[in-house]
């Protein structure tokens, strides 16, 4: 389930694309160290989706400080939006993460 239209207003809404645009190395960090985590424990030849890497990061980001403590500043207690911000942060990170790799994006 990669990002949507809908997804990304949302996010832009309420000041998450800013908090995204304000700091984005550690989140293309974050990214990137959770696609090579995935690429590594899937078998060889498997195509690494975004949905893939997704189930690895969703968890990372529901402790990571930054994006909590963003999250209680604007009381947006909702689960989607950590899952909606990990769409996006892949969505943003892709194509610089899996460059020269054999990937898709999920459809």
């Amino acid at each position: 389930m990669a990002l949507t239209l809908e997804a990304e207003q949302r996010l832009s809404k309420v000041g998450l694309i800013d908090f995204l645009k304000a700091k984005p190395d550690p989140w293309t960090k974050l990214v990137k160290q959770t696609y090579d985590f995935v690429k590594a424990n899937f078998p060889a030849d498997a195509v690494i989706r975004q949905d893939d890497v997704a189930k690895a990061l969703i968890p990372l980001l529901e402790v990571h400080s930054d994006l909590v403590d963003h999250l209680a500043a604007k009381k947006l207690r909702e689960k989607f939006w950590i899952k909606d911000f990990g769409y996006l942060i892949l969505d943003r990170n892709w194509p610089n993460v899996t460059r020269s790799t054999n990937v898709t994006k999920s459809k």
